[in-house]
C-alpha cells in the first residue's frame, strides 16, 4: 500500500466526514441542552447563552451577552453575585450563587448559577462555563419550612419560660442543705431547661439567617479578651477537661462580639463532646499583619477527610456509629461559619482521624481610617 493511495483514502474520509470547527460543535451541543447554559470570557462579560436560557428570559443573545444579562437579575441580588463572581473568578475557581433571573412573563423565580472555570489545553485559565437550574418552588418550601421552625420556636418559648420561673422557685424553696436530694434534681432539671432553651435559639438563628434577618449589633473590640473570657465560661462547665490557652494577640477587630462569641463556643463545645477520653484542650491565639486568627485543637475520635468540607453544611451530621452515640442536630457549625463569614472571615478545619481535630478562625483586623 503506497503513501499516494493513504493520500487519497484520508482525503476520501474528510470529504464524507468534514472536520467542524470546536466552536461551532460546542454551541451546537449547548443549544441541545435542557437547562440553560452560558459561557463568559477573560473580560468578565458572557459571550454566549444556550437556546435554554434565551427561552427562560424570552431575550435575544445580543440582548444577553456582555453584562447585557444582570440587566434580569433581582436588584437586591445584583450585589451579592458580583461578589461571589469577582472572588471566583480572582482564584479561577468553581463558585455556587442563587439568586431570583426575570423570567419571559415578567416573574422573579430563584434559581441556582454554577460556573466552573475553563482552562485552555495549555492550562491557561479562559473564563467560565456555567449552568442555571430553577430552585423557585425549592426555596418556597424552604421558606414555609423556616416560618414553621419560627413560629414553633415561639410557641415553645412561653411555657419553658414559665417553667425556668418555677424551677427557679423551687430551687430555692428547696436550698436548704437538708434538702440536697431535691436540689440535685433541680439543677439537673434546670440545666435540661437550658439545653432546650439554647436549641430553640439556635433554630431561629437558622431561620434569620436563611431569611437574611439575623441582626448584629457591631462595635470595636480587642479579640484576646473575647477568647479569653470564653475559654474561662467552658472551662467553668466542663472542670473535667483542661482548656490551655496559648498564645495573644493585641488585634482589635470590629463586630458582633456575642455573635462571635457565640461561634467560638460552639467549637469549643463540640472539642469536648467529641473529645471525650482526652482531658486535653488547646486553645491558640495569635496574629498575622491581615488577621486576628484561634483556633481549637482537640484530641478525640476526628473527622475523616471526605467529611471535612460537608460538616459546614446544615444539617449534616457524619455518619459512622461513633459519631451517632453524640446528640446535635448539625446546626452548630453551619451557624458558626455563617457568622464568621459576616465578619468577613473564615473558619478552617483540619483533622487526622482518631488523632486529632482542629479549626480555626480567621477574622480581619480593625484599621482605624481617616
Amino acid at each position: 500500500m503506497n503513501n499516494e493511495f493513504l493520500r487519497k483514502e484520508k482525503l476520501a474520509v474528510k470529504r464524507k466526514f468534514p472536520v467542524f470547527h470546536v466552536e461551532e460543535e460546542f454551541k451546537s451541543m449547548a443549544n441541545s441542552a435542557p437547562i440553560p447554559l452560558w459561557v463568559s470570557g477573560l473580560d468578565n462579560n458572557s459571550s454566549f447563552f444556550n437556546k435554554a436560557w434565551l427561552k427562560f428570559t424570552g431575550r435575544k443573545l445580543e440582548e444577553e451577552s456582555g453584562d447585557g444579562w444582570t440587566a434580569g437579575i433581582y436588584a437586591d441580588d445584583l450585589e451579592n453575585c458580583a461578589k461571589i463572581y469577582k472572588s471566583a473568578f480572582e482564584k479561577q475557581k468553581k463558585f455556587k450563587m442563587e439568586y431570583r433571573l426575570r423570567r419571559y412573563d415578567g416573574q422573579y423565580r430563584w434559581v441556582q448559577d454554577i460556573g466552573i472555570p475553563h482552562f485552555t489545553k495549555d492550562k491557561i485559565f479562559s473564563g467560565f462555563i456555567g449552568t442555571c437550574v430553577d430552585i423557585h418552588e425549592l426555596k418556597e418550601i424552604e421558606h414555609r419550612k423556616d416560618q414553621f421552625i419560627i413560629a414553633a420556636s415561639h410557641e415553645l418559648k412561653t411555657p419553658l419560660t414559665t417553667l425556668n420561673i418555677y424551677l427557679q422557685l423551687l430551687a430555692e424553696y428547696f436550698k436548704n442543705p437538708s434538702q440536697g436530694k431535691y436540689n440535685s434534681y433541680i439543677s439537673g432539671a434546670l440545666e435540661q431547661v437550658k439545653k432546650i432553651n439554647d436549641l430553640i435559639n439556635q433554630l431561629l438563628d437558622l431561620s434569620r439567617i436563611q431569611s437574611g434577618s439575623l441582626d448584629f449589633t457591631c462595635s470595636v473590640f480587642p479579640f484576646d479578651g473575647l477568647v479569653k473570657k470564653i475559654v474561662n465560661k467552658i472551662q467553668a462547665i466542663t472542670p473535667s477537661q483542661k482548656i490551655i490557652l496559648n498564645g495573644n494577640t493585641k488585634g482589635v477587630i470590629k463586630g458582633d462580639a456575642e455573635r462571635i462569641s457565640q461561634a467560638l463556643e460552639n467549637l469549643l463545645t463540640n472539642a469536648s463532646k467529641y473529645s471525650r477520653g482526652s482531658d486535653t484542650i488547646i486553645v491558640e491565639l495569635s496574629e498575622d499583619s491581615q488577621h486576628v486568627k484561634v483556633s481549637v485543637t482537640d484530641f478525640g475520635i476526628g473527622i475523616k477527610k471526605e467529611h471535612l468540607s460537608k460538616i459546614f453544611e446544615r444539617f449534616y451530621r457524619i455518619p459512622g456509629k461513633k459519631e451517632e452515640t453524640f446528640p446535635g442536630m448539625g446546626i452548630g457549625l453551619y451557624l458558626s461559619q455563617r457568622i464568621i463569614r459576616k465578619h468577613g472571615g473564615e473558619i478552617i478545619a483540619e483533622s487526622v482521624i482518631n488523632k486529632d481535630t482542629k479549626f480555626t478562625i480567621r477574622i480581619p483586623l480593625y484599621h482605624k481610617t481617616g
